[in-house]
């Protein structure tokens, strides 16, 4: 269950934000924001807002409480008593799982949360809590005494110290400068900056001093202090007036006491700060007392801001071999901790992944784009010049063997054939009046003559049969349309019809080059074509072209192949995709050979080797 919800439940809690922002008094605001805080929070039984009417003073006395009019059961209001004496969150898991959370400002106490939830708060909901927490604090420092100059006072350090951030070149100058302008606006000996790395807190900059790598003595103090804030993640103050024993009892404060005396520092404020993965502490010391009680709750303020602005600066300035260590550190962090179970989740699944490229083997199958052709493609031409008389067939069209296809007009050929049938006749009559004469050699020529005008009359017998176009088998017409052409004229070796067999198929498959060393002759593969796309036709590879053909933006070699088997529904010029089995390879040569290729021939051509 999301214990976070992500929206106000319905009207009621637009009129709870409200409520909130026009509160005229502290009752109803403390109610509103109460009913805001559990509106986005799911399975919350109770709820509570401790407050005190002055900080760190009392009496404390619930300000709120939800269920309106409901009163707080007896673990809640144990847990806040604890909470207020300890001044740290406390949590404790019973019938119901309960959550207190105290509201401080610069180490003072002014109040407390408590719920009852069903099930452990998670991280987003103890954010919303904080967030939330912030406008308890704007309310308690708009009721405090002078507190709109402090504020406003505070805005105008904070701004000031962050334009310091934006102007200096580097981060450690911008610490420097930080340092220096908070400790002479503030009044103080020292301030001290540490970001945590894996060794512990180290000192990062210090005011007043560029170079600190000499007092080895008060950098060690200082690093300690600041491992002690860092470690218990709470504001440790010591030395300021109104101090409370309850706070120095309840945190570990031997390394501030041991700063405080060996470097005669009067009062001392260290504040933690997180930016994302990295931990910080600003250390505040003051060697007199200060002119005003609230330039300590002014230097623990602007902490949260000026300290992230420091800690993105860092991190933006360092080399990129360290941002990269550092975010690898931050992964595996996340990583072998708790939480984060869909990161663990897709490293797990990655892994699998990996390993199993690493050993899986399939088949590497070379695709390219093909289409059917007849593996015998007759062509029908035009026997002499002359013009067409008929057509009975077009392109598409099955035909029988010695079926007209058309026919040229041949009434010059009969006319022809009738004047030589009457040469003949003429040339005998001759013949036979020589052999009257009894004139031999007439007689010879005459019968000479009419054996060529007998020639004459088969030559021209014959281009009348042949001016009628027949098919030579049983196939389909590939080509020719002489429909829209009657009466045309044609010459001598015009191409009419083309004809291809129903029973005989070639595939021409157009391999790129990048793949044509992979292909030889002999190897199978499987056909699928656009107009049969439930079917596949296997094929063997018959002749690899050595001519490469550029067409289309594509430079590819044709492969011809011989399907194995017939079908009735084939037609030549049908196109899809072939697919030839070249073997067994490791998968993920597979998957990235395109890519490697492509690599190793921009490699040659960037680095010139």
């Amino acid at each position: 269950m999301n214990v976070l919800s992500t929206t106000p439940a319905g009207a009621s809690g637009r009129d709870d934000w409200r409520a909130l922002q026009e509160a005229e008094d502290a009752g109803a605001f403390f109610d509103a924001w109460l009913r805001c805080l559990v509106s986005r929070l799911e399975g919350v039984g109770q709820a509570v807002l401790v407050w005190a009417d002055a900080a760190n003073v009392g009496p404390f006395h619930p300000a709120a409480v939800w269920p309106e009019g409901a009163a707080p059961s007896s673990e809640l209001a144990a847990l806040c008593e604890r909470a207020l004496a300890l001044r740290l969150p406390m949590h404790q898991s019973a019938a119901a799982d309960v959550f207190a959370y105290p509201v401080m400002a610069g180490g003072d106490l002014h109040g407390v949360v408590a719920l009852a939830t069903a099930q452990r708060l998670p991280e987003q909901a103890v954010l919303w809590l904080r967030w939330g927490v912030g406008w308890l604090l704007e309310q308690a420092a708009r009721s405090a005494p002078g507190a709109e100059g402090q504020v406003e006072e505070g805005f105008v350090l904070t701004l000031d110290l962050l334009t310091r951030v934006l102007e200096a070149d580097n981060a450690r100058d911008a610490a420097q400068a930080v340092l220096t302008e908070a400790a002479q606006r503030l009044g103080c000996e020292r301030v001290s900056l540490g970001f945590g790395d894996l060794r512990g807190l180290r000192l990062f900059g210090l005011s007043h001093s560029a170079d600190f790598a000499r007092r080895i003595d008060l950098a060690s103090a200082i690093e300690a202090a600041m491992d002690e804030c860092a470690d218990q993640g709470v504001t440790i103050r010591l030395g300021l007036p109104g101090e409370s024993e309850g706070e120095a009892q309840a945190l570990m404060v031997r390394e501030h006491q041991r700063l405080q005396r060996d470097y005669d520092a009067l009062a001392v404020i260290s504040v933690p700060f997180r930016f994302g993965d990295t931990t910080g502490v600003l250390l505040f010391e003051w060697s007199t007392p200060a002119a005003d009680a609230g330039v300590y709750t002014l230097a623990a303020g602007i902490v949260p801001i000026v300290g992230q602005a420091l800690a993105e600066r860092r991190r933006l300035g360092r080399p990129w071999p360290v941002r990269l260590a550092h975010g690898a550190r931050s992964h595996w962090r996340k990583l072998v901790g708790p939480r984060h179970a869909g990161r663990k989740l897709a490293v797990l699944a990655g892994t699998a992944l990996a390993a199993y490229l690493a050993v899986a083997v399939g088949e590497f199958k070379i695709a390219a784009p093909s289409r059917l052709e007849g593996a015998v493609r007759r062509v029908i031409v035009a026997p002499f010049d002359g013009f067409i008389g008929s057509s009975q067939f077009r392109a598409g069209q099955v035909v029988e063997k010695g079926a007209v296809l058309a026919t040229l007009d041949d009434r010059d050929l009969r006319l022809e054939a009738s004047r030589w049938d009457s040469q003949s006749t003429q040339y005998h009559k001759q013949a036979q009046d020589a052999l009257a004469q009894r004139n031999v050699a007439q007689m010879q020529i005459s019968l000479a003559q009419t054996r060529q005008a007998a020639a004459q009359r088969q030559l021209s017998a014959a281009m009348m049969e042949r001016s009628r176009i027949k098919a030579p088998f049983e196939g389909v017409v590939v080509s020719g349309d002489l429909s829209q052409k009657l009466g045309a004229a044609v010459k001598k070796g015009d191409v009419l019809y083309e004809i291809a067999p129903l029973d005989h198929y070639r595939v021409i498959l157009e391999v790129e080059e990048a793949d044509i060393r992979h292909v030889q002759v002999g190897q199978s593969g499987e056909l699928i074509l656009a107009a049969l796309p439930a079917q596949t036709f296997p094929f063997a590879v018959r002749l690899v072209t050595p001519v490469a053909v550029a067409r289309e933006g594509r430079n590819f070699f044709r492969v011809e192949a011989s399907l194995d088997g017939h079908a009735p529904k084939l037609r030549p010029g049908m196109e899809g995709v072939a697919k030839i089995h070249a073997g067994t390879h490791a998968r993920v040569w597979i998957w990235t050979r395109r890519f490697v290729d492509w690599l190793r021939l921009k490699s040659w051509v960037w680095l010139g080797v």
